[in-house]
């Protein structure tokens, strides 16, 4: 059996219940440059939601440091999706940023109206602080020693 061979990591999708509201969290909040706004419709969207006259919009965000990594929010007017009980959602675990200064961060996500969860902890060597965008799916904010931007780098890869 031949290997898998990946050319780069290309993006994350998160599904959001508002698209307005993650807008705001997402570019405002956290400042993300926002890179396209698309409608999406037609035999593709339906054959990949397994739904019949699927419709919706993905906005794309840059992940700054990141080569050219993105953040995808994807909304469908229909199906619809319904916003999930408090600290539950599926299919991954968080959203990680790497960021030089974790406490000047956590100070601004403050100042912007954002809520973290915490102030910055210690974990594992690394510094970092959670928040939840408005359907609940965490982020992680993360400092690594070192000057290292990544946990791949910070792990010796």
């Amino acid at each position: 059996m031949s290997a898998l061979v990946y050319r780069d990591f290309s993006h994350i999708t998160v599904r959001v219940s508002d698209l307005e509201r993650a807008l705001r969290f997402y570019r405002d909040g956290l400042g993300l440059r926002q890179l396209f706004d698309v409608r999406l419709d037609g035999p593709g969207l339906d054959a990949v939601t397994e739904t019949k006259r699927a419709r919706g919009r993905m906005v794309g965000f840059l992940v700054p440091g990141a080569g050219k990594v993105s953040i995808e929010l994807i909304h469908f007017e229909h199906p619809k999706l319904s916003p999930p009980p408090a600290g539950r959602f599926t299919g991954w675990g968080n959203i990680s940023l790497s960021v030089a200064d974790i406490d000047a961060t956590h100070a601004e996500c403050v100042a912007r109206g954002l809520a973290p969860l915490s102030p910055p902890v210690e974990v594992g060597g690394v510094r970092m602080f959670f928040l939840t965008d408005p359907d609940g799916a965490r982020i992680e904010i993360i400092e690594f020693s070192g000057g290292h931007t990544t946990s791949a780098a910070w792990n010796g890869a």
